[in-house]
């Protein structure tokens, strides 16, 4: 399916993988839907606008509207809608395909998720306790830290350790990782790109996450700077989520799963409890352009007012610190009992 045109147009465009991915989830649809290859779907446009010049012979029209009418009765949401379709005249318009008038489509009113369509506290603390380590970990990370999905993914070991620099004095990864074990108060400065922007930006997540983040990174062997924080793809990450959604019985809300990874951004937006202004800061999003180019954002002042509000966005309250409290008595019963035992 992806022969000339397509590899053209993403080499023309210089597009990220992610970006790839995007088109050729639509593509495809779009190519399966008219049982042909992109490559024929675009010479039979080239050659109905060389030989038709009366726009209703050309069969571009047609193939757009009876595509989107597909996309309607598969009851996507609107915004999906929009974007397969977006991304199908896009592809036609790189090669100077001109794109007919449309009529608009008057979609149904979709659903609109308002705060008590977000999980709760006590609904992430059922997910949590019913997870293993490394999901423990990374819903904790982007529930308190508000990291959309592709950035969470980007993360390295290193850069997790380095946002976490002034709470140790360790030179190598292993000493650092057993100096932080015993800890539920490390709120880590991390300094990150937003892929769907190309924006750096300053975010932390909470103590808890941190604490079960480092004891997760305590179960992996042979762990590098450069290993992925959390080694997972795109795809294994959304199944995942689907499958704990429907073992939870939670099923949707409007046209998506009630728990998905995007919810953990908007329960970080929307519980927190600071000012807009600094939800979009800590979250990656764009300012305008003279903002942008002459506002930079203070990570201290932002981790400081972090700080202050950090524990709307704490699910467990505490529970780190407990199970660290009963880790250090249970070592300190077992060396009072027995003075030779060598513990290490």
């Amino acid at each position: 399916m992806y022969n000339y045109y397509f590899k053209q147009f993403v080499e023309d465009r210089n597009l990220r993988k992610s970006t790839v991915d995007g088109y050729r989830i639509s593509l495809n649809l779009y190519s399966e839907f008219h049982e042909l290859s992109l490559d024929d779907l675009v010479k039979e446009a080239l050659f109905d606008e060389e030989h038709y010049f009366n726009h209703s012979r050309r069969r571009i029209k047609k193939r757009l509207l009876d595509f989107r009418s597909f996309l309607v009765k598969k009851q996507m949401s609107q915004n999906t809608i929009k974007t397969y379709f977006s991304k199908v005249k896009t592809f036609y318009k790189h090669f100077d395909i001109e794109i007919p008038v449309l009529p608009n489509l008057k979609y149904d009113a979709s659903y609109q998720l308002n705060y008590y369509d977000l999980p709760t506290k006590e609904d992430l603390a059922l997910v949590l306790n019913k997870v293993t380590l490394d999901f423990k970990a990374l819903i904790l990370f982007m529930s308190s830290s508000g990291t959309s999905k592709a950035e969470t993914l980007s993360l390295t070991v290193g850069d997790f350790i380095k946002g976490c620099s002034e709470y140790y004095m360790g030179s190598n990864l292993e000493s650092i990782i057993n100096e932080l074990k015993n800890r539920d108060d490390i709120v880590p400065t991390i300094y990150l790109k937003r892929i769907k922007t190309d924006k750096y930006y300053f975010t932390f997540c909470s103590g808890e996450a941190s604490y079960y983040i480092i004891k997760y990174l305590r179960s992996r062997d042979e762990l590098s700077l450069d290993d992925k924080l959390f080694p997972f793809s795109s795809s294994f990450l959304t199944a995942k989520f689907q499958r704990i959604n429907d073992d939870m019985n939670w099923g949707k809300k409007g046209y998506y799963r009630f728990f998905r990874s995007h919810v953990l951004r908007k329960f970080h937006a929307s519980n927190l409890g600071v000012p807009a202004e600094y939800v979009d800061a800590l979250q990656g999003r764009s300012k305008n352009v003279v903002h942008e180019a002459y506002i930079k954002t203070n990570p201290r002042k932002l981790k400081e007012l972090y700080v202050k509000n950090m524990h709307n966005v704490m699910i467990f309250d505490g529970a780190g610190k407990k199970e660290v409290v009963e880790e250090i008595n249970i070592t300190i019963n077992i060396f009072l009992s027995d003075m030779h035992l060598t513990i290490d």
